[in-house]
């Protein structure tokens, strides 16, 4: 019997739309070259899923398998996002031809692997912490997207419809071009009611040391988790083009 007869013969798989073709976690040692539909490329950071890449017809399941030369856990799950067939390999019909290649060239698929494990378990991290929906564009000629940025800054506010008044102290949470987010002392509620559609007129200087008043108005009050504290949410209802600019410059990503 030679070489050739004893190698795994190529299996041709089916797979319905749902289907897992392989599981993160799961041992597993078989290549799987995508024949017909699309596979979903996935893993699992705390309880969501990350999407890493959609395949499609001529692309490869299950490399980093072979890459690693090593018996291990797969590193991604794969599903069938439509009825899929998929060719089967055998590392060891690959193995001959990959021990064959020049040592400069097996140095860099191996670089290219590890930049590829360590880039998806950075997706799995930043998948837990979450990320901020990107406020819509403005309207403006430079369509430029604006983001919600966190801060921990403080700020003055007091009402609009009651000029001479002394300006209540809070913590300026969050800021975008079309809302901002407070952290106040629940005493303050007893100065002037925080109530829903209430506008204040709210005053801060940013982390780059540029001042920024717009008036805003109330859209959420509610408990913060540390007690004596509220969360209030406000939209802004009138800025200067001065601020505006000020504030976009400071939350272009």
């Amino acid at each position: 019997m030679d070489e050739k007869q004893s190698l795994p013969p190529t299996l041709q798989l089916s797979f319905r739309k749902g289907d897992l073709i392989v599981k993160e976690g799961d041992y597993g040692i078989s290549i799987y070259r995508i024949l017909k539909g699309k596979v979903a490329i996935s893993i699992q950071s705390g309880e969501k899923e990350i999407r890493l890449a959609t395949l499609g017809p001529s692309e490869i399941i299950g490399e980093v398998s072979f890459l690693n030369r090593n018996i291990e856990p797969r590193t991604a799950s794969a599903r069938a996002l439509e009825d899929t067939q998929v060719e089967v390999w055998h590392p060891l019909l690959l193995a001959r031809e990959y021990e064959q290649m020049e040592p400069i060239v097996k140095y860099i698929s191996d670089q290219v692997l590890e930049r590829l494990i360590r880039m998806n378990r950075f997706i799995g991290q930043m998948g837990t912490k979450g990320f901020r929906k990107p406020v819509e564009p403005e309207t403006n000629a430079s369509q430029r997207s604006y983001y919600r940025k966190d801060l921990a800054t403080s700020c003055e506010y007091r009402p609009l419809d009651i000029r001479k008044t002394a300006w209540l102290k809070g913590k300026l949470r969050n800021i975008s071009l079309s809302g901002l987010g407070l952290d106040v002392s629940s005493r303050n509620n007893l100065h002037f009611p925080h109530e829903f559609g209430k506008v204040f007129r709210v005053r801060a200087t940013l982390p780059n040391g540029k001042q920024v008043q717009v008036d805003a108005k109330i859209v959420t009050v509610k408990k913060s988790n540390v007690p004596g504290r509220l969360s209030v949410g406000m939209a802004i209802e009138n800025i200067t083009e001065e601020a505006r600019k000020t504030l976009g410059f400071f939350l272009m990503p």
